[in-house]
């Protein structure tokens, strides 16, 4: 298949791209900053989707379109950081439903990054597909982005919107951890436990992989591990593994100072599964935080 990957140079679009072209597609990666690797079937546009419309002929003869771009989170909340995480996914999808609308060879499949920000803190309270919005920022943005997604569908394009938690692999969170350990600590951010919601890298890639080739998924999608842990198994989890690490929390005003209003939505409780995955059949290949970790250790 020929397929667009927008936002595709981060650590979870090269996992991505490098996937789909050993399984024979071309991959055309549209962003600010090139793919990190060469390839003879990867192409690059550079394009900030947020800011410019998707060059107009760039879905024809595209078979598929999946849009990774979204500022960081981790990043501290300022107003003007909020504004970048909200417009960089909604605007970003904007734009490339308003080419779906101008193509006259659409794709047959628009893929969607979402996350699992949707659902709020629910406490000890499962989350499945079928759960209704929670409160904060987060909430906001995701409800806004997959609305923008969404109207892809009014073109005959099945969409799918895979709401992601934290990947444990080779960027995001667990890079952040990593510079700590180095320096022999593992940080906790809150004296209170809370649930946490993951997926392995190798999973994240799977999921993409699977709502590509399966005709009938559509809509959302939770691309979480079935086994969410707490967040005091997690981090026993790496110090296990990471030998000679100590766990320290970090005090509240230190955290707050680095990740602003994001710090509470942090450390919010996270308790999704997987419902429609596994109902379609989806096999995760690290289904336990041990295992994930221990892969991650190993690559």
């Amino acid at each position: 298949m020929n397929i667009v990957l927008v936002g595709g140079s981060g650590f979870i679009g090269t996992a991505l791209s490098k996937r789909l072209l050993g399984q024979g597609h071309t991959v055309v990666v549209v962003a600010t900053h090139p793919p990190q690797f060469t390839h003879q079937n990867l192409f690059f546009i550079q394009c900030d989707v947020t800011q410019q419309a998707l060059p107009y002929n760039v879905l024809e003869h595209t078979d598929a379109i999946i849009n990774l771009a979204g500022f960081p989170i981790s990043k501290k909340w300022t107003p003007e950081n909020k504004k970048r995480i909200m417009d960089s996914r909604v605007k970003s999808t904007d734009s490339i439903v308003a080419a779906i609308a101008a193509s006259k060879s659409r794709p047959q499949v628009f893929i969607c990054a979402s996350a699992t920000g949707f659902y709020g803190d629910t406490g000890s309270e499962i989350s499945d597909e079928q759960t209704a919005n929670g409160s904060g920022f987060l909430s906001e943005v995701v409800g806004e982005w997959e609305a923008a997604a969404r109207k892809a569908t009014e073109y005959g394009v099945r969409v799918v919107c895979v709401r992601t938690a934290p990947v444990i692999g080779h960027g995001g969170l667990m890079a952040e951890l990593k510079k700590s350990a180095n320096w022999g600590i593992i940080p906790s951010l809150s004296k209170k436990d809370y649930w946490f919601s993951w997926i392995s890298e190798m999973d994240i890639v799977n999921v993409y992989i699977f709502a590509l080739e399966t005709s009938t998924l559509q809509g959302i999608v939770n691309a979480v591990a079935p086994e969410p842990v707490l967040n005091s198994t997690f981090l026993h989890t790496l110090k296990s593994i990471w030998k000679h690490r100590v766990i320290v929390t970090i005090p509240t005003w230190i955290a707050k100072k680095k990740l602003g209003e994001g710090y509470t939505e942090i450390v919010q409780n996270s308790r999704v599964i997987p419902k429609r995955l596994l109902d379609k059949g989806f096999e995760f290949i690290y289904p336990t935080i041990d295992t994930a970790v221990q892969a991650y250790e190993k690559k």
